[in-house]
């Protein structure tokens, strides 16, 4: 039988067509798919095609099974164009040192049957980086995370970028610093509200198990090394205290993971912001630029 492609190869220098070519064999063999280089999307259409105009064509079958065999039909080869698109996607983040073999047929099997019913190409974008980190990193994104994604729209992705817009790094965790009260001393709930960062955000987020979301208290962390990154913005706080409040969001470990994956804005507004309280609090935060090498 003729292996049908997803990626030119022809396009791709070695060693990357060799990580490509085994990043493909991979998914192949875990999906029992017939996969390889060249002219996938003719194929398909003309196999589409044909195979529908038979099954419109027989008269052996009536015509309300012929219409549920052709609607599954066409269901399934959405289904498959979706997988691959992801695959596409995929193939422009993977690493030369990309490790395919040690990613279980499991995992693939577990994530194409939760990705095969994505359709929007942001969508597709983020499932295209989880794929690829996988296989980069070998045991990284779990099917937790999967599973959550799964239940997210592009809608509650970007919602998830906002909160991706307030970490920090702190090396070597990532945490989220977001102070969204009005408490005596802190009054922020306004400054949230104009960079459309709602309370039903942070709730249906939590819901998700994407975060812990507190509404009246902070979250707080025993932190020795006090030194942040944003950007190219390196803070440290000059107090002795030991604890330090993170805010009323804290990531859970599919939130972590998530971050690796969606874009990063970085915000000036959330950092004025974070200043402020941190002043508040008494950590006295000095800001320092700093260049690419050391950020």
């Amino acid at each position: 039988m003729e292996r049908i492609s997803i990626v030119d190869l022809g396009q791709i220098g070695e060693p990357a067509a060799g990580v490509v070519n085994h990043f493909i064999d991979k998914i192949s063999g875990a999906l029992e798919w017939m996969v390889s280089p060249k002219n996938m999307k003719p194929a398909i259409l003309e196999a589409n095609k044909s195979i529908i105009e038979e099954i419109a064509n027989r008269q052996d079958i009536n015509p309300i099974e012929r219409a549920a065999i052709v609607s599954n039909y066409r269901k399934i080869v959405k289904e498959y164009k979706n997988q691959v698109d992801i695959m596409r996607l995929a193939v422009e983040h993977l690493t030369p040192n990309a490790e395919p073999e040690k990613v279980s047929d499991d995992w693939v099997t577990f994530f194409f049957e939760k990705s095969k019913n994505v359709n929007d190409e942001y969508m597709k974008m983020i499932w295209g980086k989880i794929l690829a980190g996988e296989f980069n990193e070998p045991n990284t994104d779990t099917k937790q995370l999967l599973h959550t994604m799964s239940i997210m729209d592009s809608n509650i992705a970007k919602r998830f970028q906002k909160i991706r817009s307030s970490c920090f790094y702190n090396p070597p965790i990532l945490l989220a610093f977001m102070y969204r009260t009005n408490s005596e001393d802190i009054k922020n709930i306004k400054r949230y509200d104009k960079m459309k960062i709602f309370i039903y955000d942070l709730r249906e987020l939590d819901s998700l198990g994407l975060i812990q979301y507190r509404f009246s208290d902070f979250h707080t962390l025993v932190i020795r090394n006090k030194v942040f990154y944003y950007g190219n913005k390196r803070i440290r706080f000059e107090t002795n205290k030991r604890t330090i409040a993170l805010g009323n969001v804290a990531l859970t470990s599919v939130g972590k993971q998530l971050c690796r994956i969606v874009p990063m804005e970085y915000d000036d507004r959330i950092l004025e912001i974070c200043l402020d309280v941190w002043n508040k609090l008494g950590y006295h935060p000095i800001v320092e630029c700093c260049d690419d090498n050391d950020c």
